[in-house]
Formats: C-alpha cells, structure tokens, sequence
C-alpha cells in the first residue's frame, strides 16, 4: 500500500497536479486498491480538520490580512528606517529590521515579502542599490515572518505534535532574531565590498516620532504573548482577538481601512485559508495510510539503523528537509512528516519544541530555495526582476541561512531558554 501510494503521488506531483489533489488522490486510489471503502477516505478527511486549534488560522490570516491593509507595514519601516537606516547599508538592514517587527504582526512569509517589496526595492534603486539585490533580500526577509510569532505553521505544528503554542511562539524569537542576525551580517559584508550608502544621519527626535505613530502595530506582538502567559486566552482566541485588534486600529485609529475594503479582506484570507484547510484534510487520509502501515516504525528503526547519535540524526534531517523543502508546499511538508517523525524524535529524547523551530527553520529555507521558491516568484512579480539576477544575489543569503540553520540546531538553548524564563 505505501508503495502505491507514494508512487501515485509522485507521479501526480510531476504532472503539476496540486499537492491537495495529489494527496487526496493519492490516498482514494490506494484505499480502492485496498479494498476499504471509499466512504473511509470522505471520514478521515472531515475528522482531519474538525479541531478546535485550527480555527486560528483564518483568525491569524484575518489578523495579518488588516494589518497589511491598514498600511501599517509603511509606518514599521520607517520607523526601522529611523533606527538603523543611518548605518553603511542601511536601507537593506532597515527591511530585515522592519521585517522582525513585522513577522510580529501578520506572520505570513507571503504578505511580508510582498509588503517589502512593494516599498523598499524602488527606495533601493533610487539609493543605488541593484533591483535584484532588493528582490532576493525582499524573499530573504520574508522567511522570518513563520518564526517570529505570530506564525500559522507554528499552529498547524504544536496541533499535529501536541505542544503548547505559547511555549512554541516564545521559542521562536530568539531563533528568529538569529536568523535576522545572519541575514544582516551577509548585508554589513555586501555593503563593504559594493560600498552600499546609508539612508542618513540619525536623529532621536525622528527616531521617537516614527515609534510613536508605529506603537499601536508595535504592541500587537506584546498582547499575544502576554496573553498566552497570562493564561487570559487559548491560542484560537488570542487569534480572534489579535484580528479584532488589527481590525479597531485599522478602521478607527488609522483610519485606512475603509468598510467597502472589508470584503475584499474577508475573501483574500477565506482563500488563504482554504488553500491550507484543504491540504490538512488531504493529509489526513494520506496520513492514516503510513500510519496503519507502520511507516513511522520504518522510519525509527532505518534512521536509528544509522545513528543514534541525536545530533547525526538532526543533520540527516535537516538535510532531507532542505530537499524536500525545495520540492513540496511547506505546509504539505510538515502535515506528511510529523506524524512519520514523532516517534523517533521521541526514541531519541529529541525536544519537540526545539525539533518543531528546527523544521519551521528548513521550511522557510525551502520557500526561497528554487525550483519552488515561492517567496522568490513573489518579489519577482512585483519587483518585475527576473529569475537570474535574482538568484545571482540570491545564494550569499542562502549561506547565511543556512548557517543559522546550523546555530539553531546545535544550540538548542535558544529555542528553550526563553520559553524556560516564561514559565512554560
């Protein structure tokens, strides 16, 4: 049955079917093949997406989606802009700057790379900066926005491993500041053999006024982390209350927001949402499959066939990760494997909370490592770039990252140290 089924969905994969179809797919041929009836796969399917947790994530896509359109990604930047814009290079270290703050809000690797976009790369160009190096650091930045909570990829992960959400958000920022750290330092390297120009001198007074018209945005991250410390809400509300928060602001205090925008906002997040809900509800029956055949068994005894040396095992996987990452949805990555990997991460005493910011970590790698990169597609279609000069700039962030891969696997305090501190 595994045969078939990961045959059929390769197969389906290569011919540009969608990795929902290509799951559901996949798994109805192998239960008829089997037998069962096909009633079995409609079950599994429904109970796949019939969790409560899961209902943050329209809540988050909702909550992103109005902080995005309520223009608040302009006022973050400009305030990052009046922090570090001053420095050599500093309208590139002002977008990875903006970018932390902003992965704090909407949490959505996409809507990031397109806010960043959209506003820095023609203040680059103006400034002397290559369009291309403006695109790959647009895609670059984006991945931070599934590590530095809010993430919807930590909610479908603690949900499928059973963590705490808030233990996972908390772990995610060290983690995620690491990764900005290096993106920045591959920056400062570029400024100074390309000899990049700052944006000016700094000034405290501009400083203080760009966070003071920016610190309602700046707050959003305190209240759901706070929430989630102080036990005041679960991770389904605190999502409805963060998308209550982006909606008051943006209507009423910042006044972008129009009524007759709302519409629109609903309908781009229900497809946000759909997109990921149906390949959850893919997964499920594809899942069930490996896991009536005993392929996480198989797995546990092959991987440990090689090494049960914990820190082998984390590099052979990260290295399948990256791969895979390169290939698949990422989402489609995470709902087919945790459940395979779960019983070795256990086997080995591998810390899930650390393992889950480790495979976030590769999957966002994946979103701007080609062929699939979709954060790269994203920049180019609004950038207007193409695919070469944007992977020629490309590839020294990839190093970076991947380098922050490394710290971040092999130090597994940063992920667990703050969480500790917190009290999760």
């Amino acid at each position: 049955m595994v045969l078939v089924l990961l045959l059929t969905f390769a197969a389906l994969l290569v011919v540009g079917t969608p990795i929902w179809i290509a799951m559901a797919g996949s798994a109805l041929l192998t239960i008829f093949m089997d037998g069962v009836p096909l009633t079995v796969a409609a079950q599994r399917m429904v109970a796949g997406v019939q969790s409560f947790p899961l209902l943050a994530i329209p809540l988050f896509t909702l909550a992103g989606s109005l902080m995005n359109a309520s223009g608040i990604s302009e006022r973050l930047f400009s305030f990052t802009k009046a922090l570090v814009g001053h420095i050599r290079g500093g309208p590139a270290h002002t977008l990875v700057v903006g970018e932390v703050f902003l992965s704090g809000i909407s949490g959505s690797s996409v809507a990031d790379t397109a806010a960043a976009a959209r506003v820095f790369v023609p203040q680059l160009e103006k400034m002397g900066y290559p369009r291309a190096f403006g695109a790959a650091l647009s895609a670059v930045a984006g991945t931070l926005g599934p590590i530095i909570p809010p993430s919807i990829l930590m909610v479908v992960y603690a949900w499928q491993a059973n963590v705490s959400l808030g233990q996972l958000f908390v772990a995610g920022i060290i983690p995620g500041l690491v990764m900005a750290g290096c993106i920045m330092g591959t920056i400062a390297i570029q400024a100074l053999r390309r000899d990049f120009r700052p944006a000016g001198a700094f000034s405290l007074s501009t400083l203080w006024s760009e966070f003071r018209h920016a610190s309602l945005a700046l707050l959003m991250p305190v209240l759901i982390i706070v929430g989630f410390r102080a036990g005041l809400f679960t991770a389904t509300e605190i999502a409805g209350v963060a998308a209550a928060y982006s909606l008051v602001v943006g209507m009423f205090i910042y006044r972008s927001i129009r009524l007759a925008d709302l519409p629109a906002i609903l309908v781009g997040t229900a497809r946000e949402t759909a997109v990921i809900i149906a390949i959850v509800a893919a997964a499920s029956p594809f899942s069930w499959i490996l896991a009536i055949e005993q392929a996480p068994q198989l797995v546990t005894d092959f991987m440990t066939s090689i090494s049960t040396d914990p820190l082998v095992v984390l590099l052979i996987l990260n290295i399948a990760l990256l791969i895979a990452g390169m290939f698949m949805e990422t989402i489609a990555i995470m709902i087919i494997l945790v459940p395979i990997l779960l019983p070795l991460l256990t086997a080995l005493q591998i810390d899930l909370v650390h393992f889950g910011i480790i495979l976030l970590v590769n999957l966002v790698i994946g979103q701007v490592t080609p062929p699939v990169g979709v954060l790269c597609f994203v920049a180019m279609a609004i950038t207007r770039e193409k695919l070469g000069p944007l992977i020629r700039e490309l590839w020294p962030f990839l190093i970076a990252l991947v380098l922050a891969l490394a710290i971040i696997t092999y130090v597994p305090a940063l992920s667990l140290w703050l969480p500790k501190i917190a009290g999760f």
